[in-house]
């Protein structure tokens, strides 16, 4: 009767690592939804932020009109011409003429700031795409392996229960229960490691997803295959680079005059009620106008000449800013290439240990049966069979974490590439 029960968990255990799912696999669903939350949200925000600057700036150097109205009290001693009160509006109409260039310079650098925050979004979104891969394939990697950590957990617990009885009734030695017993709550901790490593799996997900987002199918990335590198990071250091020469352009520009046109018109109402002597008054009044126009035309310059040499230390300053950039790209270009290269390599190590562990795993299959076979007959002891189903176990475990770390090692490839890893998504 007991051989006969471990022969039905032995049946039981081959389908312990069937697919958890039949359905359609929701990779694409859950890398939409992590691409829709808060940090992906601020990455947009931000992009128009740096679009509605430059958008702001062109706008700063167009013709401006501005309008300045006061009310104007004078009392005790004044001029005869200086009004007792005044109500005026004053329209000033303003163009920059040139600066020297730092107008393009300005505008040229707000335009890489644009570029270089789209490419921040676009990497963001990349990353919270590998995010959502990475907790997608370990949650199905881990459910598997929790799986077998119950059917191990049940049979372990049924043996020992059964040795425990077998051992009251003198039929069992104490070595043999001692080390089920020991097997037993050795894999209860296991089983109990690996749901709090799912539960915090489920954490992550919740947070980037703001779901209870359940991850299910079998879905799998596209192989590499000497894709040509787009790498943000890289083309982020390269927008630095332009980025720092118009700041040197900015510099520059303090080395020239400015030039610009300035048109002022008012309007005046005042009341003078000069202390004169009363014979005096109307001939004052055809001086002094309550109602008064007027109109100021400028044609400006402003050029500094001379500062000690600071713009000079500015001009340096801002070069060296792009010797730092220029190294700084070269530095990211050569990190991302032997990235590559490295993961290009991992992936190729990662096919031949599935390989190996393949055949590991049909080795224990075929061990497991033959032990099996030779306990029924008595040829073997309790212990070399839990040794045999132990070894079944570990060699399943062992591929499944391969295949999980073979999948994700690809999305980091695609990452490290710049591609945009929902496209390489198969279901």
């Amino acid at each position: 009767m007991f051989r006969k029960y471990l022969t039905l968990i032995h049946k039981t255990i081959i389908l312990v690592f069937l697919p958890l799912s039949l359905s359609a696999s929701n990779l694409h669903e859950f890398i939409t939804l992590s691409q829709n939350n808060e940090q992906y949200l601020i990455k947009q925000m931000q992009s128009e932020q740096a679009s509605l600057s430059r958008s702001q700036a062109f706008r700063n150097y167009l013709p401006h009109l501005s309008l300045n109205s006061a009310y104007v009290a004078n009392n005790k001693d004044r001029f005869i011409i200086d009004p007792q009160e005044s109500l005026f509006a004053k329209f000033s109409l303003n163009l920059l003429l040139y600066d020297g260039g730092a107008r393009e310079a300005n505008l040229r650098a707000l335009e890489s700031k644009e570029k270089l925050s789209f490419l921040d979004k676009e990497q963001s979104k990349n990353y919270l795409a590998l995010n959502a891969i990475t907790l997608y394939f370990n949650t199905l990697s881990l459910e598997k392996i929790l799986l077998a950590n119950q059917q191990k957990v049940k049979f372990l617990r049924s043996t020992f229960e059964r040795l425990q009885k077998f051992y009251d009734a003198g039929l069992s030695p104490k070595d043999e229960l001692e080390s089920i017993k020991a097997r037993y709550h050795l894999s209860l901790l296991e089983l109990s490691q690996n749901e709090l490593k799912l539960a915090s799996i489920q954490k992550e997900i919740r947070i980037l997803s703001n779901t209870n987002f359940t991850p299910n199918g079998n879905a799998f990335l596209e192989n590499p295959n000497q894709e040509k590198s787009q790498s943000y990071e890289v083309s982020i250091a390269k927008e630095q680079i332009n980025l720092a020469k118009e700041s040197v352009n900015l510099a520059k520009a303090e080395y020239f005059p400015k030039f610009y046109i300035q048109d002022n018109f008012g309007f005046y109402k005042n009341n003078y009620n000069p202390k004169i002597p009363t014979p005096f008054i109307n001939l004052t009044d055809e001086f002094l106008e309550k109602y008064s126009q007027s109109n100021q035309f400028i044609l400006g310059m402003e050029w500094k000449i001379f500062d000690f040499n600071a713009r000079a230390k500015e001009v340096e300053k801002e070069r060296l800013n792009v010797q730092i950039a220029n190294a700084n790209a070269r530095l990211s270009e050569r990190k991302n290439k032997e990235e590559l290269n490295y993961i290009d390599q991992s992936l190729k190590v990662l096919k031949q240990q599935i390989y190996t562990l393949n055949l590991s795993l049909n080795a224990a299959n075929l061990a497991f049966e033959s032990v099996d076979k030779k306990y029924q007959a008595g040829l073997v002891s309790y212990v070399e069979y839990l040794q045999a189903l132990e070894a079944k176990f570990k060699a399943q475990s062992d591929l499944e974490l391969a295949h999980n770390e073979f999948e994700i090692t690809k999305a980091n490839y695609y990452f490290n590439a710049g591609i945009d890893l929902i496209s390489k998504v198969r279901e």
